[in-house]
């Protein structure tokens, strides 16, 4: 048994390794090889394998067998080194001057078979069995390279080597080869061409069906094996269920009604099942693992809890994706056992590899999110200038761009010509910009809010009949709040067109204004202490925004701009005697709370009134109310 093992494993190896050829391919040499210089183009216009050799009349220690040998050899070498350098890719692909020269053929031959000229027929004829045979090639390589990019797996570049070689032998030089055999030696020009095409076609089928076997055998020089790809083959299994006695039945009838057999079901759900435990189980391990990989701990304590925090949110941003890209993973592995039609299959892949990029474009911008979040609160504390509407305006296009990046992927995933689509924008691009204008509108107003810095998140604000709290600024509409707790939703186009009145805009001083009567009945000079005692009150208050408690920094930089009237800090302090009313004399009160906070307001204005109360009765004065006197005369 071990026996067994070792020659079906290992004794492979060492027959695959041999990368040189021992014998060489049998090619037809012309007459005139021996007096001039040959050039043999093999393969393709982007491999430019040539051939040259001068032959000359001289001793050798070679023989032209092991020189031939050589050759082989250097052209297997080139051919490989091509395909790993994907060289063969960048070469132009000349499919209209193929498509010319088949149709100048087809035109001749049917010229000539009309002139009974069959000699003339047969040489076209063989021309256009190179020219497509050498399309043939080409094509190979380069679907191989292909192949390669899209990570394929051994059996697609078997199956594509052998399709290749089999049509390549599908025409046969038999019925040619007694005609070249006739006119080889006739020296009349259609014979001289007749023999060369029949020459180059030989050589060249000869050569390509050499080097595709050696590719076919010797995968391995341009794609790596992969075990769990290549040997762990899933339908192995599945023949060995549907062989079990008493499934083979069921198998076929299944086979033939269902499309699917036993064995092929039975290994799906193993594999759903499977991916079911790794989700329940290995993702949460897998994700905290990855978050600790890219997140170390640092030494302090505070440092350590910041570490723990980053981990946490970097898990939750790639938990769900993963789980997701598994269970994906498990629905490709289960549409290549079920599914036989490689047409459909090629339908299909693409959705599944739009699916993953989406997958991943979701878990990077989950953790771009999250990290956003996490850091922008932090310099939001350290910067309280920065607008926090214009982070979560950021991520707003960023999210756009990427679901633009997975559509554009999903097209070239389909084949559709992405360039043509940008080439009709031109055209179309009017007619969406005509059907978006309210759209781009309200886009552009809500550039402008944020430029502007008309209001920001948390502002309170009126513009014309709506007022309220700003709760979000959108890419189109702004939410406002009503004090009524409604929801209004507003264009930002609107409002960046209207006059807003934002209350929120100031930072420090809220107004505080009465006019305090006093009766006629009381002194003057009462009236006057009570002025001064509340002048006295207020600027000692520490609820009034004064000149004393409400400094900004000095700076001696030129100002265009009233750095007050900017921020927003009004610190006026006004107490006179204002005016004699109908029934008392007016005391004004003009000044601001150092808090703009309503209830922080509301509480400076209440402790103000009581102490003007207090300082009316001290001062011998008492509050006047509406009266009338009439004065009857007799």
């Amino acid at each position: 048994m071990i026996r067994k093992i070792f020659l079906s494993l290992i004794l492979p190896l060492f027959l695959f390794s041999q990368t040189n050829t021992q014998e060489p391919v049998k090619l037809i040499k012309p007459e005139d090889q021996e007096n001039k210089q040959t050039e043999v183009v093999i393969n393709n216009n982007s491999l430019k394998a040539v051939e040259k050799q001068t032959i000359e009349k001289t001793k050798e220690t070679k023989s032209e067998e092991q020189k031939q040998i050589e050759l082989q050899n250097k052209l297997l070498d080139s051919v490989i080194e091509n395909i790993n350098n994907e060289s063969l890719l960048e070469a132009s692909d000349n499919e209209k001057d193929y498509k010319k020269q088949l149709t100048l053929l087809s035109n001749k031959i049917t010229i000539n078979k009309r002139a009974n000229n069959s000699l003339a027929v047969t040489r076209d004829e063989l021309k256009v069995i190179y020219l497509k045979e050498k399309r043939l090639y080409e094509q190979t390589l380069k679907n191989i390279i292909k192949g390669k990019r899209e990570f394929r797996e051994r059996q697609y570049f078997v199956n594509l080597l052998e399709n290749s070689i089999e049509k390549m032998k599908k025409t046969s030089l038999e019925k040619y080869e007694a005609i070249y055999e006739e006119h080889k030696d006739y020296s009349n020009y259609i014979s001289e061409d007749l023999t060369k095409n029949y020459i180059n076609v030989y050589n060249q089928r000869h050569t390509q069906v050499f080097v595709l076997e050696y590719l076919k055998e010797n995968i391995s020089k341009f794609r790596k094996s992969n075990f769990f790809v290549d040997e762990f083959n899933l339908k192995y299994f599945v023949k060995k269920i549907d062989e079990i006695q008493g499934v083979s039945f069921i198998s076929n009838l299944t086979s033939y009604h269902f499309k699917f057999s036993i064995g092929e079901l039975v290994v799906v759900i193993f594999i759903i099942a499977f991916f079911r435990l790794l989700n329940l189980k290995i993702i949460s391990l897998l994700a905290t693992f990855i978050a600790k990989v890219f997140v170390q701990r640092k030494n302090t304590k505070d440092e350590d809890d910041d570490t723990d925090e980053i981990r946490a949110y970097l898990k939750e941003s790639i938990n769900t994706p993963m789980i997701y890209a598994l269970y994906l993973l498990a629905i490709q592995i289960s549409i290549y056992i079920l599914i036989k039609d490689p047409i459909l299959i090629e339908k299909v892949i693409p959705w599944i590899n739009t699916i993953y990029m989406a997958l991943l474009t979701w878990g990077l911008y989950a953790i771009l999110n999250n990290s956003i979040n996490y850091y922008a609160q932090n310099l939001l504390e350290k910067y309280p200038n920065v607008r926090k509407e214009m982070i979560v305006f950021i991520l707003r296009i960023i999210k756009i761009v990427l679901i633009l990046l997975v559509i554009l992927f999903l097209f070239s995933q389909l084949g559709i010509d992405i360039k043509a689509i940008a080439a009709s924008l031109g055209v179309g691009g009017i007619a969406i910009a005509l059907a978006s204008k309210d759209t781009l509108t309200n886009f552009f107003g809500s550039l402008s809010i944020m430029t502007d810095n008309s209001f920001s998140q948390g502002d309170w604000i009126k513009s014309g009949d709506i007022e309220g709290t700003v709760v979000d600024i959108r890419m189109r509409t702004t939410r406002i709040r009503t004090f009524d707790n409604a929801m209004i939703t507003v264009p930002n186009s609107q409002l960046a067109n209207t006059h807003i009145m934002n209350w929120s805009k100031r930072r420090i001083g809220r107004r505080i204004q009465m006019k305090i009567g006093i009766t006629y009945e009381s002194k003057m000079d009462d009236i006057v202490q009570l002025r001064e005692d509340i002048y006295e009150m207020l600027i000692n208050h520490t609820g009034i925004a004064t000149s004393k408690n409400a400094q900004l920094t000095s700076t001696r930089k030129f100002e265009a701009i009233k750095r007050e009237d900017l921020q927003g800090v009004k610190r006026t302090l006004l107490v006179y005697i204002d005016e004699f009313g109908p029934s008392s004399v007016n005391i004004l009160v003009y000044c601001f709370s150092r808090s703009p906070d309503w209830e922080e307001w509301l509480t400076v204005k209440e402790d103000v009134l009581v102490k003007i109360s207090e300082l009316t009765k001290k001062n011998n004065c008492e509050f006047a109310y509406p009266t009338q006197a009439l004065w009857l005369k007799k």
